[in-house]
C-alpha cells in the first residue's frame, strides 16, 4: 500500500503542478461565468430590430383585412404589418428599394389552401418574429373556417381549453404521505448537464492515463520502476493518482463557478427577472420554450449536497471502470496509432450510455433507464440522468454496489494484460493475444 501510495504522489503532483493544469484550473471557472454572464447580458440587453412586413394579399375577399389592426392592439410587437402593393413580383422587385424586410404572400384561398402562404425576405426574420406573425394567420385561418361553418367564434373560444398539467409527486414519510412538485421538463437540463461533465471527464481523464502509460512504456522508465514496484501497484498508483487530479480540478471549478456566477446573478439576474415579470422579455418564445421561473424553482427545490455527492461517486466509479481498461489499452501497444483498434471496445458503452441517455429521459423509470443503471459500464451516465428525477434508494445502493463490483472485475483483467504488456515491446498485438495474457500464470 506505501508504494501505491508513493506513485500516486508522484503522478498527482507531477500533474498539479504542470503549467497547463493551472492555466485550466483557473480558466475552467472564468470560461463558465464567462458564457453564464454572457447569456444573462444578452437576455437584458438584446434588442430586438423593428421587422417589418410588406402584406401581399390575392384572395379576392382580402383575407389579410384582419390583420390591418394588429400594429394597433400591440404597439410594443416587433413585427411590423404594412400594405402597399397588390402583386407579389412588384413588390418583390422594390424590396431592395424600400424599408420593408420581408413579403407575405396570401394566395387567392388561403383558407383551403394555407401551404400556398409564405415569407420571402431580404433579412431574415427573428423567430419570435416568423412566430407571431404564424400565430395570427392561424387565428384568421379559424374565424373563417367558423364562419362558413356557422359556429359563433364566442362559443367557440369558451369551448376550447388549453391543458398544462402541473405534475405534484406523492411520497410516503414518517408523518404520512406528502406531495411535493415535479418539474420533470425542467430537470432535463440538469440530468442531461450532470451526465455530459461525466461522460467529458471520464473520457478526457482516461485517455491520460492511457498516454502516461505509453509513455512510460516507450521511454522504458517503466522498466526501473518495476523493479522496485510490482506492475499493479504501479498501475493502480497512476489510476487513483490522476483521479485526485482530476476530482480536484473539478471542485475547484465548483467552488470558484459558484462564487462567480452568484456574483453575475446579484449584478444582472434581477434586470432579467423583472422584464420576465413585466413582460417585456418573451420568456416562452425567446428561450426556446422554457419557463425560466420554473427552471428557478428546479435550482432552489434540488439538494446540490446529495447530487454533488452522487456525481463524485459515479465520477469516480465510472472513471476508475474505464482509466483501467485505458491503462491496459495503454500498456499493450506502443504508438498511440495502433490504440484505435482497442479504444473502440472500450469507449463503444460510454457513447452508447448519451445515445440511451434522450430515451431515459423520456422515461426515467422505465425498463431500459433501469436496467443500464445496473450495468456498471452505463450506469455513471445513465443513473446520472435519472437521479434530479428521483431514485428509490434501494435502486441507487445497488447500482452503487455493481459499479463497485465492475470496477474490482475490470482492475482484474486490467492487471492482468498490464503486467505482461508494459514489458513487451515491437510486437503487433491482437485480441488473441489479449486473451493469452489474461491467463499467464506468475
Amino acid at each position: 500500500m506505501k508504494k501505491i501510495w508513493l506513485v500516486i504522489q508522484r503522478e498527482y503532483l507531477t500533474r498539479v503542478r504542470k503549467k497547463s493544469f493551472i492555466i485550466m484550473t483557473i480558466l475552467g471557472p472564468i470560461l463558465m461565468a464567462l458564457v453564464y454572464g454572457a447569456l444573462i447580458f444578452i437576455a437584458v440587453s438584446e434588442e430586438e430590430k423593428e421587422h417589418v412586413v410588406m402584406v401581399v394579399d390575392s384572395s379576392p375577399s382580402h383575407f389579410s383585412d384582419g390583420l390591418r389592426d394588429y400594429n394597433q392592439h400591440r404597439p410594443n410587437s416587433k413585427l411590423q404589418l404594412i400594405w402597399k402593393y397588390d402583386d407579389y413580383f412588384q413588390a418583390r422587385d422594390s424590396i431592395f428599394n424600400e424599408a420593408y424586410s420581408s413579403i407575405l404572400y396570401i394566395p387567392r384561398d388561403p383558407v383551403a389552401h394555407p401551404r400556398g402562404m409564405y415569407l420571402s425576405f431580404k433579412d431574415r426574420p427573428s423567430m419570435s418574429v416568423k412566430s407571431a406573425l404564424e400565430i395570427e394567420l392561424e387565428k384568421l385561418i379559424e374565424e373563417q373556417k367558423l364562419i362558413q361553418y356557422n359556429l359563433d367564434p364566442n362559443i367557440f373560444d369558451s369551448v376550447r381549453v388549453k391543458i398544462n398539467l402541473f405534475e405534484k409527486r406523492i411520497k410516503e414519510s414518517a408523518g404520512g404521505l406528502e406531495e411535493e412538485a415535479d418539474f420533470s421538463d425542467q430537470k432535463f437540463f440538469l440530468a442531461f448537464g450532470s451526465s455530459m461533465l461525466i461522460y467529458i471527464f471520464i473520457l478526457l481523464y482516461g485517455i491520460q492515463v492511457l498516454r502516461g502509460v505509453m509513455e512510460e512504456k516507450t521511454s522504458r522508465i517503466v522498466e526501473v520502476m518495476v523493479s522496485s514496484v510490482k506492475p499493479f501497484q504501479l498501475m493502480m498508483g497512476k489510476i487513483i493518482g490522476i483521479a485526485m487530479v482530476g476530482l480536484t480540478q473539478f471542485l475547484i471549478w465548483v467552488i470558484f463557478s459558484g462564487i462567480v456566477v452568484t456574483v453575475i446573478s446579484a449584478v444582472f439576474a434581477p434586470s432579467l427577472m423583472e422584464q420576465i415579470s413585466s413582460g417585456s422579455l418573451e420568456t416562452q418564445a425567446e428561450i426556446g420554450g422554457l419557463d425560466v421561473s420554473s427552471l428557478l424553482n428546479v435550482f432552489n427545490m434540488t439538494d446540490f449536497t446529495v447530487m454533488i455527492s452522487l456525481f463524485i461517486f459515479y465520477f469516480l466509479g465510472g472513471y476508475l471502470l474505464y482509466s483501467s481498461l485505458f491503462a491496459a489499452v495503454g500498456s499493450a501497444i506502443d504508438y498511440e496509432s495502433d490504440s484505435q483498434q482497442f479504444m473502440m471496445p472500450v469507449t463503444l458503452p460510454l457513447i452508447f450510455s448519451i445515445a440511451i441517455a434522450q430515451f431515459v429521459l423520456k422515461n426515467p423509470e422505465g425498463t431500459i433507464a433501469k436496467i443500464c443503471s445496473f450495468i456498471p459500464l452505463t450506469s455513471p451516465i445513465v443513473m446520472m440522468v435519472r437521479i434530479p428525477f428521483g431514485v428509490p434508494i434501494w435502486e441507487v445502493l445497488l447500482s452503487a454496489l455493481f459499479l463497485i463490483g465492475g470496477f474490482i472485475f475490470t482492475t482484474w483483467i486490467a492487471a492482468r494484460i498490464y503486467r505482461t504488456g508494459m514489458l513487451m515491446y515491437g510486437k503487433k498485438i491482437t485480441y488473441r493475444e489479449l486473451w493469452k495474457w489474461l491467463f499467464y500464470k506468475g
